[in-house]
């Protein structure tokens, strides 16, 4: 036990001298050095708002003869500040009304047809639209 006495106080001095120095030399560097750079604000997004066209009730017969019909009302999404978003409003409503009347009952049936459809309706929509229609919403559907 003598022997441990003597190199536990020398490593106890040694590390009191590194603690020292250690000090020391912070006390000298700049303030501020650890902290971390401020961070910069993250680049707000800038937001554009799409003007929405609630498009008339669409009324067509289905084809092949038969006397069900389609109620639809639907909406385009359009980009924001189009000058004649009324006029692209009122192509695609006539194009919907003449295209639902070559749909037939069989098209739309299933679990795929409405889809199928809604994804025709679209594209139409996106078309006639000329890249200025962003989407088309179905807002109800009613076969009767």
């Amino acid at each position: 036990m003598t022997e441990r006495g003597p190199k536990m106080l020398l490593g106890a001095v040694t590390g009191a001298l590194v603690a020292a120095a250690a000090g020391f030399a912070f006390g000298f560097m700049e303030p501020g050095v650890f902290q971390s750079a401020p961070v910069a604000p993250a680049p707000q997004p800038v937001i554009t708002r799409s003007e929405v066209k609630v498009l008339p009730p669409i009324i067509a017969n289905l084809a092949n003869g038969s006397n069900l019909s389609i109620r639809l009302e639907a909406a385009v999404v359009l980009k924001p500040d189009v000058a004649e978003a009324a006029e692209i409003s009122a192509r695609i409503s006539d194009d919907l009304v003449t295209f639902l009347k070559t749909v037939s009952i069989r098209e739309i049936e299933g679990p795929t047809g409405f889809q199928l459809l809604k994804n025709d309706l679209k594209s139409r929509a996106s078309r006639i639209g000329d890249g200025k229609t962003l989407d088309l919403l179905i807002l109800t559907f009613v076969v009767q």
